[in-house]
């Protein structure tokens, strides 16, 4: 008798554990707030189950491809679900500056179609920087151009708020060591994520 007991509490308090930590992870997804979370975290959330993923996979092919077509370097991380997309900060910043190339324009309006607030991608905009300059510097000035960025497509979303999520990584994200001007030219970068939806997940299980 107390060994089955023994047995019926274990079983109780392994059904306790489950339902508590499924009910901690519901209240995580219905509170996350991604623009008090890193930028690890945006990128991971939301979640998509094991029955979404092909559908999800196969809606940021899509526009992955769209970008792609228009010119721009994408790639897909978190396993095909999310589309990341990079520019050369060069090409929208002069050295050392946090004010937007005249020319910009030119590689950030094609975007603006998937950068402005949608119910299909949350968008996440990360700057980075070489190791030119300490810390502080570089975590300036990268905060600084992503700000840039963003207060662009607020702008011309007359104004009103696009959803993106900007971060300045500074120099702790490089691509490659910092030892050659070609280098240092490639971890100078913008990348924008498109990270999708809770709405697009459940529109492609409905499919």
């Amino acid at each position: 008798m107390k060994r089955v007991w023994f047995n019926a509490k274990i079983i109780l308090t392994s059904l306790f554990v489950v339902l508590a930590v499924n009910t901690f992870a519901q209240k995580n997804n219905d509170d996350f707030d991604p623009y008090k979370a890193d930028i690890e975290e945006n990128i991971k959330w939301p979640t998509v189950s094991a029955k979404q993923r092909e559908g999800v996979v196969e809606e940021m092919a899509k526009l992955e491809k769209k970008l792609s077509d228009k010119g721009y370097s994408c790639t897909r991380v978190r396993s095909g679900e999310v589309v990341l997309l990079t520019i050369p900060c060069s090409e929208l910043f002069a050295s050392c500056d946090v004010n937007l190339k005249v020319k910009a324009d030119d590689i950030l309006d094609p975007l603006y179609k998937y950068i402005r607030r949608t119910a299909d991608y949350k968008v996440i905009v990360a700057v980075h920087s070489d190791d030119t300059g300490d810390a502080e510097y570089s975590d300036d000035l990268t905060a600084k151009r992503a700000t840039a960025i963003d207060d662009y497509y607020y702008a011309k979303n007359d104004n009103e708020d696009t959803g993106i999520i900007p971060y300045g990584l500074g120099y702790d994200e490089p691509l490659k060591p910092n030892n050659s001007f070609v280098n240092r030219e490639l971890n100078r970068r913008v990348e924008i994520y498109f990270v999708p939806t809770k709405t697009l997940i459940e529109n492609t299980k409905r499919k």
